[in-house]
């Protein structure tokens, strides 16, 4: 197959680390608890994948880009034993063929050590996501979060010493959770001062045991207006205090945002490996890998590739990806990008769509594009779906 799109700047790279010792009550990911993982396997399983599909398009992607960028996330990938880290970063490393930009592991708080520590920086990772959500012990409790606030305190600290690109994640609309104790844990994160912070609204999925416990009665979900504030509380703390918010989720001090994840919002090619994960190759193909972890390393292993889907995308579907991932930046969706790629017509509608989100004040023209506003960015959701 030929690659579609030829003038590639960044290519990511995602790995996908089913395996956690604990579901958290709010995750509806596909995961699998740790007893079942057999870390050689597991790794020589993914590093298998990639050695195939480097003979493909994705492979001229990532030979052809500029920037490469790897993503170790889960799951847990904090749970991989220091030798077989070290054999899947430089694995992959090897394969494909340079030394990427950036490399980001996610980890629990509980399972930063000194030695962990140690292995993830001697197998080339240069940025950490942690995931503190509150400095809160009853908030973490609700959740069903492993760590506490004093081992998350710890966790930074070791990290600190180590690396100096540190993102923590947060979430805000918890169970019992108000601005007062929102505030405590901004407090805390804000004394740590990590490069980077990832801000979420907690969300009931359709699977997640924290949805069922709501309906049951067990818990009540926090008030739409005061999660709204919760949101407003954060963006004005962080930036008080210099951060940017460069996307609707995400804050970072200057020249720190995530390349990985930046790269994804501006439409950039990524391979994704592990069961579960998805792939896009920049043009209008997306693919995904089967959430089977035990028939992925048997498949791979044996020297079969495993089960997994893919799709082009129309030019409908292809239009509304970008609009949704464009206005989810500080940039905004850019008109003359969106013109020459879909034509005038398709552009002369979008602007007629969002006429009403810029006369409401939910959208606003920055030069040649359209970006929220702070009010549109309450409103994300609804001001985006208007414009397909």
């Amino acid at each position: 197959m030929e690659l579609r799109n030829p003038d590639i700047k960044v290519c990511g790279i995602y790995v996908h680390i089913p395996y956690c010792r604990r579901r958290c009550l709010y995750c509806d990911f596909y995961t699998e608890g740790s007893v079942r993982a057999d870390w050689p396997r597991y790794v020589g399983a993914l590093l298998a994948e990639f050695r195939h599909r480097l003979h493909g398009v994705e492979g001229e992607a990532l030979a052809r880009a500029e920037e490469v960028t790897l993503y170790i996330g889960g799951g847990t990938p904090s749970l991989i034993p220091p030798g077989e880290f070290g054999h899947l970063a430089d694995g992959l490393t090897g394969l494909a063929g340079k030394t990427p930009a950036e490399v980001t592991v996610e980890v629990n708080p509980d399972d930063v050590t000194t030695e962990m520590s140690d292995a993830w920086l001697d197998a080339g990772v240069n940025r950490v996501s942690m995931g503190v959500q509150s400095l809160v012990d009853a908030e973490l409790k609700g959740i069903g979060r492993r760590h506490d606030a004093d081992t998350a305190r710890r966790a930074f600290d070791i990290l600190r010493t180590r690396f100096d690109n540190i993102s923590l994640d947060l979430m805000f609309g918890l169970p019992g959770q108000t601005l007062e104790s929102l505030a405590v844990t901004l407090d805390g994160i804000l004394k740590m001062r990590p490069e980077h912070l990832s801000a979420y609204s907690l969300m009931y999925e359709e699977r997640s045991a924290l949805t069922r416990l709501r309906d049951m009665g067990r818990i009540e979900e926090v008030d739409e207006t005061l999660s709204v504030d919760m949101f407003s509380m954060v963006g004005e703390r962080l930036a008080e205090a210099g951060y940017g918010q460069y996307e609707i989720s995400n804050y970072s001090l200057p020249g720190r945002r995530s390349r990985h994840n930046s790269a994804y919002w501006s439409g950039a090619p990524y391979i994704g490996l592990g069961p579960g994960a998805h792939s896009y190759d920049g043009a209008d193909c997306r693919r995904w890998n089967a959430a089977d972890a035990g028939a992925y390393v048997k498949s791979w292993l044996s020297g079969m590739p495993a089960n997994h889907e893919s799709e082009l995308l129309g030019d409908a579907e292809l239009q509304e990806e970008m609009i949704m991932t464009r206005l989810r930046t500080c940039e905004g969706l850019d008109l003359d990008e969106f013109g020459a790629r879909f034509g005038l017509r398709a552009l002369a509608a979008l602007i007629e769509r969002a006429m009403p989100a810029v006369k409401a004040g939910n959208l606003q023209a920055k030069g040649h594009s359209l970006a929220l506003t702070r009010r549109g960015i309450m409103l994300s959701d609804e001001v985006i779906s208007d414009l397909f």
